[in-house]
C-alpha cells in the first residue's frame, strides 16, 4: 500500500520533497500573459516595459530559493529539488520577453523612420 506524503500516520523517517522554482515559473507565466495581453487588447503596455521587467525573474527565482532553504533547512525530514522543467520554462519566458521587446523596438524603428534603422 501506497502512503500519501501528507498521511498524518506518515512514519517520521520519510522525508518529504519540496520543488523549488515552481511558484515562480508560475508567477511569471501570470505575469507576462496578463502584459502581453494589456499590449495586444488594449495597447496599454508596450514591449520595451515587458522587455525591461525581465530581471524580476531572476530576482524572484533567487528569492524563492533562498526562502525555501531557509524555511525547510531541516534536512532529515526535507528533501530540496530544484524543479529543471520550471527553471527552464521561466528561462524561455525570460528570451521570449526580449526577443518580443526587440521586434517590437525593429517594427516602431522602421515605422518612425523607414529602412535607416536596419
Amino acid at each position: 500500500m501506497k502512503r500519501i506524503v501528507n498521511d498524518p500516520g506518515r512514519p517520521k523517517d520519510v522525508r518529504r520533497t519540496r520543488r523549488v522554482g515552481s511558484f515562480t515559473c508560475g508567477a511569471s507565466m501570470i505575469g507576462f500573459g496578463v502584459m502581453f495581453l494589456l499590449n495586444t487588447l488594449f495597447d496599454l503596455i508596450d514591449y520595451t516595459q515587458i522587455f525591461s521587467l525581465w530581471p524580476l525573474l531572476l530576482i524572484c527565482m533567487g528569492a524563492e530559493m533562498l526562502i525555501s532553504n531557509l524555511k525547510y533547512s531541516d534536512t532529515e525530514r526535507f528533501t530540496l529539488v530544484y524543479d529543471k522543467g520550471a527553471i527552464v520554462l521561466t528561462i524561455l519566458v525570460t528570451i521570449f520577453a526580449v526577443g518580443m521587446g526587440i521586434m517590437d523596438y525593429c517594427i516602431q524603428c522602421v515605422a518612425k523612420y523607414g529602412n535607416m534603422c536596419i
